[in-house]
């Protein structure tokens, strides 16, 4: 088999996985989490769907992340967890011409009640997916503890990026705050 052909292959294998993992923004499947350790540089991940809009021209899924060193983190010492949201979009029917939507889409707007966060996107990625047809982009957004706190206190959240808004739902925002709390904050954010 050609190295082209297993790239392929390999791609749309994770791309399979990715849409397994992905949640729509039900209440029922808000809650899950999957965590992974990476033993190498022990570190542990931890993240959280929470918003899938499918809405046209493409899907954006957005995700809590946390992470942190060591396998449960210390509770102790929780300043080294980094949070951010993953950001990430698939558009079907895709083709080698398809131009990205966010490649230039370097800020996430988050709107917290009536305040507003302007957040740097990093590792801006995309990949197309031949034998599918599918064109992929992701990037993550990080987000310090100062800013974090006022996730904490929002009654209502709003998100754009790239021109495509999105929502986080009454379950979404609950499940957020109660990530945030868990995974950053380790339940002492008082």
């Amino acid at each position: 088999m050609s190295n082209n052909v297993m790239t392929q292959t390999y791609g749309i294998i994770l791309l399979f996985l990715a849409t397994l993992t992905t949640y729509p923004q039900d209440p029922a499947n808000v809650h899950r989490l999957e965590t992974r350790y990476d033993h190498i540089t022990d570190t542990t991940t931890v993240k959280c769907s929470l918003i899938e809009s499918v809405e046209s021209p493409t899907r954006l899924i957005v995700h809590a992340s946390a992470s942190f060193r060591g396998k449960t983190g210390a509770k102790e010492n929780n300043d080294a967890t980094k949070f951010w949201f993953l950001l990430s979009s698939n558009r079907g029917g895709a083709t080698r011409r398809t131009q990205p939507l966010f490649k230039e889409a370097k800020t996430l707007y988050l709107e917290i009640d009536s305040a507003r966060l302007d957040i740097q996107v990093e590792d801006y990625r995309n990949d197309f997916y031949e034998l599918v047809s599918s064109f992929s982009e992701s990037a993550r957004a990080e987000i310090g503890r100062e800013d974090l706190l006022k996730l904490l206190n929002a009654k209502s959240l709003k998100g754009e990026w790239g021109g495509v808004d999105f929502k986080f739902s009454d379950a979404a925002l609950a499940s957020l705050k109660n990530f945030i709390s868990r995974q950053v904050f380790a339940g002492n954010i008082r």
